[in-house]
């Protein structure tokens, strides 16, 4: 099979790693360290290549830098090989191969994935057993000066000089890597494909004509099912979770008034590409999400407007793009929180998302970027910035830039498009529109998440998709390649007081429960087959059905806490059982006759025991269940 072509594009940096063959040691002692550095050192000088970072671990090592060509990488690489293989072999009187194969490498993009890169390399995260000998770390937090590093954009952007930059990064890498992230940039490197966005993927597999996502391990499902109880085991995860954290469920019409005075707030009348949401000249429209209904629900009951926290759970509906007379239905479950100004409720909102991620057991799979657009106004001047930025390129601007440039400039700064591209590094920046007292805030809430050991990601090119203020966030999973999107929130005082008419604080997320169920049934889809009942009484004849029935009765009565189901079925009894532990009953108890006395067939389904037992030891059997 012929070797798969290396990616290459022009200014994009890269990650390289090479393994030491079977395993063994690259470096053996500090002689070693100091030639392979010397090796690298004359590399460079040979072939244009800027290093970033690198670390030098026993049986490996990675380099992040910018080449500036193909070939300067390859021969970068080739020369480090020759030199210092020779002499490994002679100073320990071996022969043959030192790398284990190829080298292994992966594009990033900068904005998203740099620094975390950078920190992947420095903080020694490829082996928590094998930490780096030699690395950048020091010289990247300002504690000593090496010649060979060259400051990527991505780190000076970071301060102003490079006290300030060393102090940043310092901070930014005291926040742990997701284990998401540390999968993605593993799975990367040995496919060696790109590490980036959706966006900025499909962008690149759009000119280069080829795939550079990497794929995920096994063949592709043919078949996701789609049972009503998986949904329903979904939705009680999270209405117990938020009950422990005393959230209060809100029930919202499914058709909602749209007047004058929403159609006069732009970020509740358009959805986030931008689009009408008002799309027919008619004032009742089915709901479209459930932050308004919740404010509707603020603005006409006393009882809410001090403070309060809700939740709402159901259907909504949107008009695809590009679709006239279609509406999609999808489910969506919010959480919104009113009337709490500090960031002590947000930090409680991420904590509470972990929580949920954890209960599916889908934190190794979700990354959570954050930033903060300042004040509603602060990120309303840095919009204007961006508008007279862009006005005298206007003849230069394709029609929907010019639509983007009127309502959202800030799209400008996300393109791949070669003249955007070219434009945006003398662009206005959103980091210097945002007051010290707005960072300070910021800079509390990621103290918080730190503390509360939740991974985050600060993505500076991050922009709010709809009218968030302070804060805004989205988690992600690269597990599912399209609809990657599991969570969406901030907080949006400007818009919820402009609405009200008042002055009121609110913040708020919503869950999409349809990418959260697929990245379930692709990772955990044994969790679907989680306990929906704990006791199905079955009887055997039908004159023991009456018995039966009043044995569920007498159970529900004793153990108002657990689910119990009387199956009234015309199976045979061998598919009774057999459909009573596809439910997940952990107990199957079988009537035999209607002796009120008489012994009957229990089963425990998660100790895999059966036994004959009465009415007064099947109850105290259920009670000891209970107590463990």
């Amino acid at each position: 099979m012929s070797r798969k072509e290396r990616i290459y594009i022009q200014g994009l940096p890269q990650v390289i790693q090479i393994k030491g063959n079977n395993h063994d040691s690259l470096f053996v002692d500090n002689e070693d360290y100091d030639v392979f550095l010397n090796c690298l050192d004359k590399a460079m000088a040979l072939y244009s290549c800027e290093l970033h970072a690198y670390s030098l671990h026993s049986t490996e090592f990675l380099l992040l830098l910018t080449p500036q060509s193909k070939d300067d990488l390859s021969r970068l690489v080739q020369h480090i090989g020759r030199s210092y293989i020779f002499y490994f072999n002679k100073k320990y009187s071996r022969s043959g191969a030192l790398w284990e194969g190829r080298y292994n490498n992966c594009l990033i993009e900068p904005g998203a994935y740099f620094l975390l890169v950078q920190q992947y390399i420095d903080t020694g995260m490829t082996d928590k057993h094998d930490l780096p000998i030699r690395s950048s770390y020091r010289h990247n937090i300002g504690e000593e000066k090496l010649v060979r590093i060259t400051a990527h954009d991505e780190y000076l952007k970071l301060g102003k000089n490079a006290a300030e930059q060393a102090l940043q990064y310092r901070r930014f890498i005291q926040a742990a890597l997701s284990p998401a992230i540390l999968q993605k940039i593993t799975r990367c490197l040995s496919q060696n494909c790109v590490l980036g966005t959706p966006g900025f993927c499909q962008q690149i597999e759009f000119s280069l004509h080829r795939r550079v996502r990497p794929r995920l391990p096994g063949r592709p499902r043919k078949y996701y099912h789609n049972q009503v109880m998986d949904w329903v085991w979904l939705e009680n995860q999270a209405s117990q979770l938020l009950q422990r954290y005393c959230y209060h469920e809100i029930r919202l019409p499914l058709l909602e008034r749209w007047g004058e005075s929403l159609r006069q707030i732009p970020d509740f009348a358009h959805d986030d590409a931008g689009e009408s949401l008002i799309s027919i000249d008619h004032p009742t429209l089915l709901r479209r999400e459930g932050t308004l209904g919740c404010l509707r629900a603020i603005g006409q009951h006393r009882d809410l407007q001090s403070t309060s926290k809700l939740w709402y759970l159901g259907a909504m509906f949107r008009e695809p793009k590009d679709e006239h007379n279609h509406i999609e239905q999808y489910q969506q479950l919010g959480i919104e929180a009113f009337g709490y100004p500090h960031v002590d409720i947000e930090l409680e909102h991420f904590i509470l998302q972990y929580d949920f991620f954890k209960s599916l057991r889908l934190e190794s799979h979700i990354e959570l970027k954050i930033n903060t657009p300042g004040t509603a106004q602060e990120f309303f001047t840095f919009r204007q910035a961006l508008r007279e930025y862009y006005q005298p390129f206007i003849p230069f601007l394709k029609e929907q830039w010019i639509d983007w440039l009127a309502d959202k400039p800030e799209k400008l700064l996300q393109s791949t498009d070669i003249l955007l591209a070219t434009l945006r590094s003398k662009a206005p920046e959103l980091e210097t529109f945002v007051s010290a007292s707005s960072r300070q805030r910021f800079e509390s809430l990621l103290n918080g998440l730190t503390r509360a050991g939740i991974p985050f990601a600060v993505v500076k090119t991050f922009y709010p998709a709809n009218a968030y203020c302070h804060t805004f966030f989205e988690w992600h999973s690269d597990k599912l390649e399209e609809g990657t999107l599991l969570c969406r929130g901030g907080r949006y005082d400007h818009s919820a007081s402009a609405l009200l008419g008042r002055k009121i604080y609110a913040c708020g997320f919503a869950f999409m429960l349809e990418p959260l169920m697929r990245l379930q049934q692709l990772t955990n889809k044994n969790m679907l087959k989680a306990r929906m009942t704990d006791v199905v009484i079955i009887s055997r004849t039908w004159e023991a059905r009456a018995h039966a029935l009043g044995i569920g009765r007498m159970l529900r009565e004793a153990f108002p806490q657990l689910s119990i189901v009387n199956d009234c079925s015309e199976m045979r009894i061998g598919a009774s059982k057999r459909n009573a532990d596809r439910q997940g009953g952990r107990f199957i108890i079988v009537v035999p006759h209607e002796d009120p006395v008489g012994q009957m067939e229990m089963y425990d389904q998660e100790r895999q025991q059966k036994q004959r037992v009465n009415v007064t030891t099947m109850i105290g059997i259920l009670s000891q269940s209970l107590n463990l």
